[in-house]
């Protein structure tokens, strides 16, 4: 029997819910023919395809094991099939060559997959109930440093694909007024701070960070501290005593507000205002979902909030621009420039004391 595409709205309701259903498995196959190099045979194989057979022996593995794997990638859209072949499908290219595509399925797989079976407690308890998967931490920064390789440089490769592409974009807006001590809140490990270095050599970074995100620091920013032009600072923003190093000319906060709870992100931009001065400038860098130009960038976003339920911390997500907005006026902060569309998917807001 010929296989027919849904003909109604109906039919085509029913069929994302099944997709849905399964993607659990569905994605599994696909990340394994994509790293068992089946997706790549089949896209070397141009328009001709591959059967079952080719993938056996290309790779060594049973007809029984390349069957599934193809028929996988085919319900997913990678592979179209005929005559006993599978052909590589556009979606297929991007799973298969996409690095944005390959960096949020390796973050799913490695740091999300198993924890994802524990949000609805997540969500219950307002705990990151599925953190368990990865170790005994209170949140995944307080653990960063102790999970294992595979898992790390999967979190690691995720982050830095966000952020550091669109550092570039922000370097104009943060160096205009030739600023001499800038402190970078959750400055993570300290790409910003080597970027600002070799842009601006009379600058100052102090580096503000929980102990296991400063370890890391440590070690990619070594030279930079040695010379003097780095200082690490450890840190939590959520101890009521922690304070921010005063009067310095910039603060810096990329993608680090959206790891806080809505209370907590108030509180940490009140400690910025009390260490501002007058004539210093906070930049907030975040991805809104609300300012997203591509329906797949708000999806990604969106999604984003799951894994923060879960895994992360249980209490903070992606917000829409309004609320930031809101939470920075409250904290007796005024927004003097907002920049969209920065960079991959950003948003950078430049603020004052009232």
């Amino acid at each position: 029997m010929s296989r027919s595409e849904p003909t109604t709205d109906i039919l085509r309701a029913q069929f994302e819910a099944q997709k849905l259903a399964f993607s659990p498995l569905v994605f599994q196959a696909c990340r394994v023919a994509r790293d068992r190099g089946v997706l790549a045979l089949a896209h070397r194989s141009g328009s001709r395809g591959v059967t079952a057979d080719d993938v056996a022996s290309e790779h060594g593995i049973s007809p029984y094991a390349a069957r599934l794997l193809l028929e996988g990638c085919l319900a997913a859209g990678l592979l179209d099939y005929a005559n006993d072949r599978f052909v590589v499908t556009r979606v297929g290219l991007f799973w298969e060559k996409d690095e944005l595509t390959r960096v949020n399925a390796d973050f799913s797989h490695h740091v999300c997959y198993r924890g994802a079976f524990h949000l609805a407690d997540a969500l219950r308890d307002g705990i990151p109930a599925g953190l368990r998967e990865l170790g005994d931490f209170r949140t995944i920064y307080d653990g960063l440093s102790s999970l294992t390789p595979s898992v790390r440089r999967a979190w690691l490769e995720f982050d830095h694909y966000y952020s550091s592409g669109v550092f570039d974009a922000c370097l104009e807006d943060v160096l205009r007024s030739s600023p001499r001590h800038l402190v970078d809140v959750g400055g993570n490990t300290g790409k910003f701070a080597r970027l600002l270095a070799a842009r601006a050599p009379e600058l100052h970074v102090s580096l503000v960070d929980l102990p296991s995100q400063i370890a890391l620091a440590e070690v990619e920013l070594a030279d930079l501290v040695a010379l003097g032009r780095v200082e690490l600072i450890e840190a939590d923003q959520l101890a009521t005593e922690a304070e921010l190093p005063a009067g310095a000319d910039v603060y810096w906060m990329s993608q680090f507000l959206d790891c806080f709870a809505e209370p907590d992100i108030l509180r940490i931009l009140e400690r910025a205002r009390r260490a501002m001065g007058p004539e210093s400038r906070l930049f907030v860098l975040e991805t809104f979902w609300n300012e997203q130009r591509f329906e797949a960038a708000r999806f990604c976003v969106i999604a984003t909030s799951l894994y923060f339920a879960c895994i992360a911390n249980g209490n903070s997500r992606m917000y829409h621009s309004a609320e930031m907005m809101q939470l920075l006026e409250r904290a007796g902060l005024v927004v003097e420039a907002v920049r969209h569309e920065v960079g991959l998917a950003h948003s950078l807001i430049r603020c004052r004391r009232a």
